[in-house]
């Protein structure tokens, strides 16, 4: 929804337009008193726990009372992120009224819609704000969306913002809180696709003692498995519960895709019981919890990718696959024309194949600057099949290695049904919450990655970094780019 406003027939600020009442009211942007919202709320006190902070003097989150001893690390967590299950029947609080001023106006946000004054949500936050307070919140009140979050965070977060897409995508924010909740073994209280499969698998690892209190308190972070198989329930593909994916695939198709899935989550989950056997410290899963700090001494198992991606490629039989020219035609992605026709049908009513908003969603390409050109291109396809994910695997081993290089430890599995762009943002994800949680001021580096790929053209996002591909790289792309040059 985007709001209607003018400028005020006297005086200096806009008004807003109630499409409800037909009237207009004086209002004032979010973004021009952000300052002074800050400095009132500093007058009553400080956080004492650090909370996300951005690279702009304003990018913080203000001060609120009732959230004072919050605290991203496990041991100072707010109560309601211990709790495993909402209470049932939850609790349905009222609509919020508008938040207004002192003076009356209403606060608009950054697409003119006025926000809603929740009592728990500080005046300001940070577009760096920590996943542990974003769950926090978004716990607290059922009605609380991503929008009234966005709405107190800076309209222009880096100052580079040219008035097009907005730099804060809504994915981004819940991307994290999805890798929060993974990491720590926590179900989301907003139900969605996958959610009974999560709930499932959750309940057949914690202890029994932790669900008869309906409390994580005393739990830990999960193993490289286990956040795997909370990973594939997120994108709904679960280990022995699989519906592959959210699409309505093939029989075939969902073959490949768990496949894939079953052999990814079976290899993390053997590395684990090896260090275990092994005797290095492992802990035991029943009785030990851990906090924040100690997430970077339980990381992926070691092993290595490109040896695996390059195993993966032996496996597939080429010459003998390509010969069937049904098998082929079911095999490559969406021809340009159906990309076209499927897009100009979005463009008409505002909402993607599956029905979700486009304001809601990352636009093909926008991970990789505003360099690339692959809007309607194979880097924006989603992987349904082994082939295409076996070659999105290998195009992504650049990122991969850029990450371990910075970072000093390999990256979390992508979602491997994902499209080349979505699995690239969730490494760069990844690797901006990791320079928030090392309290690094320098600017986060963007990952090498494509800006667009055809049989003819491959370009990189930093014409300074290019990479090469294997000869079986090459092939798969000759194979599968037949209507993208």
């Amino acid at each position: 929804m985007v709001g209607t406003v003018r400028q005020r027939a006297v005086g200096d600020g806009v008004e807003w337009f109630d499409p409800e009442h037909e009237t207009w009211h004086a209002a004032v942007y979010h973004d021009d008193i952000r300052d002074s919202l800050i400095a009132q709320a500093s007058t009553l006190g400080a956080y004492r726990y650090p909370h996300g902070v951005g690279t702009l003097p304003n990018d913080i989150t203000a001060y609120k009372h009732e959230q004072r001893d919050w605290g991203a690390d496990r041991a100072h967590w707010p109560a309601i992120l211990y709790q495993y299950e909402p209470t049932v029947p939850a609790p349905r609080t009222p609509r919020a009224d508008h938040w207004k001023t002192e003076a009356g106006e209403f606060i608009l946000d950054i697409v003119n819609d006025p926000l809603l004054d929740y009592a728990k949500l500080p005046p300001t936050i940070s577009s760096c704000e920590k996943p542990a307070f974003l769950e926090a919140w978004f716990r607290s009140n059922s009605r609380i969306v991503m929008k009234d979050i966005r709405g107190r965070m800076p309209q222009d977060p880096k100052g580079n913002w040219d008035g097009g897409l907005d730099p804060i995508r809504s994915g981004t924010l819940g991307m994290r809180m999805t890798r929060f909740r993974e990491t720590h073994g926590m179900i989301s209280w907003r139900r969605k696709k996958g959610s009974e499969q999560i709930k499932a698998y959750m309940d057949s690892i914690l202890p029994q003692a932790c669900k008869d209190a309906n409390s994580i308190r005393g739990f830990r972070v999960l193993h490289p498995h286990e956040k795997y198989a909370l990973h594939l329930g997120n994108i709904g593909q679960m280990p022995e519960r699989s519906h592959a994916g959210t699409k309505d695939l093939s029989d075939e198709r969902k073959a490949a895709v768990n496949k894939i899935a079953r052999a990814k989550y079976e290899s993390l989950k053997a590395a684990f019981e090896a260090k275990q056997a092994a005797g290095n410290g492992t802990v035991d899963p029943d009785t030990s919890s851990s906090s924040e700090s100690d997430l970077e001494d339980i990381s992926e198992p070691e092993h290595d990718e490109d040896s695996n991606a390059e195993d993966a490629l032996q496996n597939l039989d080429l010459s003998g696959e390509y010969e069937d020219d049904d098998w082929l035609s079911s095999l490559v992605p969406a021809r340009q024309a159906d990309v076209n026709e499927r897009d100009e049908e979005s463009r008409a009513t505002g909402l993607d194949s599956t029905g979700t908003s486009r304001d809601e969603e990352k636009p093909a390409g926008a991970a990789h600057g505003s360099d690339t050109d692959d809007e309607d291109g194979f880097l924006s396809l989603r992987a349904e099949h082994q082939v295409h994910q076996v070659l999105l695997f290998q195009l992504l081993v650049p990122s991969r290695l850029q990450f371990a290089t910075i970072t000093g430890r390999q990256p979390a599995p992508t979602t491997a049904t994902g499209s080349y762009n979505e699995q690239w943002e969730e490494l760069q994800v990844e690797l901006e919450e990791h320079w928030d949680a090392s309290g690094l001021q320098d600017q986060v580096p963007e990952l090498i990655g494509l800006a667009r790929l055809t049989r003819s053209e491959i370009r990189w996002n930093n014409p300074a970094e290019t990479r090469t591909f294997p000869r079986d790289t090459m092939i798969l792309i000759a194979q599968l780019l037949v209507d993208f040059d």
